[in-house]
């Protein structure tokens, strides 16, 4: 197990959570997302109701937030581990593509809605699906590390070591 020295800033915490809390949130008011989109590419206004401006607009916010971690992930100081195992290399590649998913999701979405191209929608479906698989990885990956390995990452991220 490498021995980690990386604890995360509040605003690595709050942005981690921030995030993960808005994809939850989209996702599960997602039903009916395509019915709207359909009406808002026929120019109908019955497109607009309050639940698909929602998942707009927190689509937005995700993409302004994941840019926001981004920046604070590089302005922090780097993770020193004492040994590359391939566990550390599969995980530093799902959180490389969480990052980019997170970032790419809500990309497509916007470029689906505001651009009208309903094959956008189709990629933002397919790509929300994949990183929604990832997401599970990831949380069950938190969890391991905790009981299981007992290692103090999922402490970290809730700011507590």
């Amino acid at each position: 197990m490498p021995n980690q020295e990386r604890t995360y800033n509040i605003a690595q915490i709050l942005l981690h959570w921030a995030i993960a809390a808005l994809i939850i949130f989209n996702y599960f008011i997602s039903e009916g997302m395509g019915r709207a989109f359909r009406q808002h590419l026929d120019n109908s206004n019955e497109g607009y109701g309050f639940v698909s401006s929602l998942h707009v607009y927190v689509g937005l916010a995700i993409i302004t937030l994941v840019i926001m971690r981004i920046i604070a992930r590089f302005l922090s100081k780097k993770v020193k581990t004492t040994s590359k195992t391939q566990f550390d290399r599969v995980s530093h590649i799902v959180h490389e593509f969480l990052y980019l998913l997170m970032f790419l999701v809500p990309v497509f979405g916007a470029i689906a809605w505001y651009l009208g191209i309903h094959f956008m929608g189709d990629v933002h479906e397919i790509a929300m699906n994949i990183m929604m698989s990832l997401i599970l990885l990831h949380a069950t990956a938190a969890l391991l590390h905790q009981y299981v390995l007992k290692d103090g990452t999922l402490l970290k991220m809730l700011g507590q070591k």
